[in-house]
């Protein structure tokens, strides 16, 4: 299986596909598996890469590692390892973090950047009900969080249930760090950050309300925001279709 060593720690990747670069950052309920939509329908015309983050699935890393910077590292580390220069970052949930502070720190490598339901790193005035619980809720807490519509596949509910099973351990304990009061984004850094950013949000998103990531839009130097219908949490999975559409439209103007 593919690893690179960042920062002492062995990453999990694939590469699939040539052409522009996606890297695909996952979420706290996922790992490289749950992009399987987006991997098919872009392995065509770009390069796709996924990863497990550092502790999840194929990279276990020690609790102590576990911060944003070393996320950030590790995006990194896959990309000068793959010779990747520059490349499109697409953020799920907790991977906007990563993605979000690779772009603030190094933009001249990052083509284009896609938050999906994520403030990235932004703290909120006020989070969420369902954001302030999901810790105690553990990993079934993130499969609560997609839509009516969702819920009612009970294929779709299990698959999801099988490939988050791959991070064996998981505990939201563990993610303490990613908190952090130093690694928490200032508004004021965005206007600055010229890459150009397309936020999407699912209409039912219990966690990152729609309305709470639409008033991040004019913090921004360059951005957008999509919602996505019949959609929570996890509109990559729960409406790729739509998901890929808008994702193609954004990085089509911005590849290498």
């Amino acid at each position: 299986m593919p690893y690179v060593n960042s920062n002492g720690t062995e990453i999990y990747y694939e590469s699939a596909g040539a052409g522009p670069a996606i890297v695909f950052a996952h979420g706290a309920g996922g790992n490289a598996a749950i992009w399987f939509n987006q991997i098919a329908h872009f392995k065509s015309k770009y390069q796709c890469i996924t990863f497990d983050h550092r502790s999840f699935a194929r990279s276990p890393a020690p609790d102590s590692t576990l911060t944003i910077p070393n996320f950030r590292d590790d995006i990194f580390a896959i990309m000068d390892h793959l010779e990747i220069n520059k490349a499109h970052l697409v953020g799920q949930s907790m991977g906007g973090f990563s993605a979000l502070r690779c772009a603030l720190d190094n933009p001249d490598r990052v083509s284009s950047l896609t938050l999906s339901c994520t403030p990235g790193g932004i703290s909120l005035p006020n989070p969420s009900k369902a954001l302030q619980e999901l810790g105690s809720r553990g990993a079934d807490g993130i499969k609560e969080t997609m839509s009516k519509k969702t819920f009612e596949d009970p294929v779709l509910v299990q698959l999801y249930s099988s490939i988050q099973a791959f991070n064996t351990e998981f505990s939201f304990l563990r993610l303490s760090n990613l908190s952090r009061q130093e690694d928490r984004v200032e508004t004021s850094r965005l206007k600055n950050m010229k890459v150009p950013t397309l936020i999407i949000s699912g209409e039912e998103d219990p966690l990152f309300l729609p309305e709470q990531l639409s008033d991040l839009v004019p913090c921004f130097h360059d951005a957008r925001i999509e919602i996505v219908t019949d959609a929570g949490h996890s509109p990559y999975f729960e409406q790729p279709y739509t998901f890929n559409k808008l994702i193609q439209e954004h990085i089509q103007n911005y590849s290498q």
